[in-house]
């Protein structure tokens, strides 16, 4: 791709993208973002260097800066609210460490690596954000930096960029509202601060989508396909995905109860008493592939869906929250949940998918610790409750990714036909 792009084209090698690919007008082309495609600029210095793998070493630097990211979030929150509960800010850095995103998808592949850097902007979204919410004083500056992880992310990969775009703008919005409410009263050259800062964080967020909108452009003809599945060429393999992309479409509220058990309740995966997967017939008609392995974000993040819980619970008690707490944080919400709802509804349900729930979970975690900080800090049972969420998540986060790495790409169930279990212990050579 980076090879294509610094001669003015946007399509790939078909050798190299194989039937990932999609077909237009006798060139192929791949749906990925250019960021990564970007990050093999420094390549064209070596001989031959477009030609060095580094997917490896892209997911590792992912990997890292995204652990850097979510550990500066919890000194944040540390040093702002969480002096009387020293436990839990050394719970969440064990959170941030080992378990759920920093350890479940380090499987090093093209698809990963997309998601990974993906996740490096709504990490870094999501810490800005936080900073944002808890320090009115940190807004301008916040929004810059929202906006060019927005632009960013948009430009790497298309659902989590909608999701931080649909965020900041809400934000941007409720920040545009409070300086008109306070023209009156607010010293004149703050405002104007303000106001400038808003009008960067737009500019950045124009450049973002106008970028987009030129390579959309320029690989389906219309600024706003980000890829047309009628052009894949795994449809030659899989003709009937073409047929369901038709009837149901990419995105479907029908399959919102699926998203919910394959996300949080894997038991898809596993056999009835007839020898049959759980829903197997759902799951047929209406997805393309319910990839391996199971997993449930209970397991893996309980912690913070603890935390997210009683943030959301806080919110719903206003006394309890301040009233630009409250607003930014809806209007913060409201945005990131978008990413999480569209894997939900996707035609394809696959693991690295997880990722797109992230920035909603931690930032509801990320506010949810300092809620309990301030509101329920000498909870014994809380703590011994949180204590025993990080290490299950510790644990699980762990074993599954064990199972990633052993697990093949595609559709599930054509891989565990004999059982679930079968599977995996005749990847270790326990089962023949």
């Amino acid at each position: 791709m980076m090879d294509n792009l610094l001669h003015g084209r946007f399509d790939v090698d078909p050798d190299t993208v194989g039937k990932e690919g999609f077909l237009r007008d006798g060139r192929v082309y791949a749906y990925w973002g250019i960021f990564p495609a970007l990050l093999r600029l420094p390549l064209i210095l070596l001989p031959n260097g477009l030609h060095i793998d580094i997917t490896r070493l892209s997911c590792a630097i992912a990997a890292v800066i995204m652990f850097f990211i979510n550990y500066q979030s919890v000194r944040y929150i540390g040093k702002y609210a969480l002096q009387n509960s020293p436990w839990m800010k050394k719970l969440l850095l064990v959170a941030v460490s080992f378990t759920g995103v920093q350890i479940c998808f380090l499987r090093p592949s093209i698809y990963q690596e997309v998601c990974l850097w993906s996740l490096v902007f709504g990490m870094f979204f999501v810490q800005w954000a936080v900073r944002a919410s808890l320090q009115p004083e940190e807004t301008p500056k916040a929004l810059i930096w929202m906006a060019v992880a927005s632009a960013l992310a948009l430009l790497t990969r298309v659902s989590m960029g909608i999701g931080l775009y649909a965020s900041e703008s809400l934000f941007g919005l409720l920040v545009l509202w409070r300086c008109w409410r306070n023209t009156s009263g607010a010293d004149a050259p703050l405002l104007r601060s303000w106001l400038r800062h808003c009008a960067m964080a737009i500019l950045i967020l124009v450049v973002g989508v106008v970028l987009t909108g030129i390579i959309n452009f320029e690989r389906w003809g219309n600024p706003l396909t980000f890829a047309n599945y009628n052009l894949y060429l795994f449809n030659t393999e899989f003709p009937d995905r073409l047929v369901r992309t038709t009837r149901y479409g990419l995105f479907n509220v029908q399959r919102i109860p699926l998203g919910i058990l394959y996300f949080f309740f894997p038991v898809w995966a596993f056999q009835n008493a007839d020898g049959h997967l759980f829903l197997q017939d759902s799951f047929s008609r209406l997805i393309d592939a319910a990839e391996l392995p199971p997993s449930s974000f209970f397991l893996t993040d309980g912690f913070f869906l603890l935390l997210g819980s009683m943030f959301i619970i806080s919110l719903m008690r206003q006394r309890r929250q301040e009233p630009n707490v409250r607003g930014s944080s809806i209007a913060i919400m409201a945005g990131l949940t978008i990413p999480a709802i569209l894997m939900l509804m996707a035609i394809s349900m696959n693991f690295r998918y997880r990722a797109e729930f992230y920035p909603i979970m931690l930032y509801c975690g990320f506010m949810g610790a300092v809620a309990v900080a301030k509101n329920f800090h000498d909870s014994k049972l809380l703590k011994s409750v949180s204590i025993s969420l990080v290490v299950i998540g510790v644990i699980s986060s762990h074993f599954v990714l064990l199972l990633y790495d052993l697990s093949k790409f595609g559709p599930g169930s054509l891989l565990i036909k004999h059982g679930v279990v079968n599977y995996y212990l005749s990847h270790i050579g326990l089962n023949s």
